[in-house]
């Protein structure tokens, strides 16, 4: 991987004050990823999106890690949800025409 494409989790703990284990419970319990580069544990850019929205979670709100893992969880169902709602119209307005 590219280190362009990677933010380093010290980097991103400093910049959003929020501690290191938090970032390494999220990513023990797969809802971020980290990988290494030359020894350094980094965030894929394309994750940093989704880990900023569970920091804000964290610290703004107050939640901890385990409640932290189940807002997560109840959103990508809400998500998933609402695109399979978006093919059903899709289809139904096949019908209808």
């Amino acid at each position: 991987m590219k280190t362009e494409q990677v933010i380093t989790v010290d980097d991103f703990c400093v910049y959003h004050n929020v501690e290191y284990t938090f970032v390494d419970y999220l990513a023990e319990a797969g809802l971020v990823k980290v990988t290494r580069v030359n020894k350094t544990k980094c965030i894929p850019i394309d994750d940093i999106r989704k880990l900023e929205r569970l920091v804000r979670l964290h610290t703004q709100l107050e939640i901890n890690e385990a409640g932290v893992a189940t807002i997560n969880n109840l959103l990508q169902k809400l998500e998933d949800m609402q695109q399979e709602m978006s093919v059903l119209r899709n289809r139904l307005h096949l019908y209808e025409h």
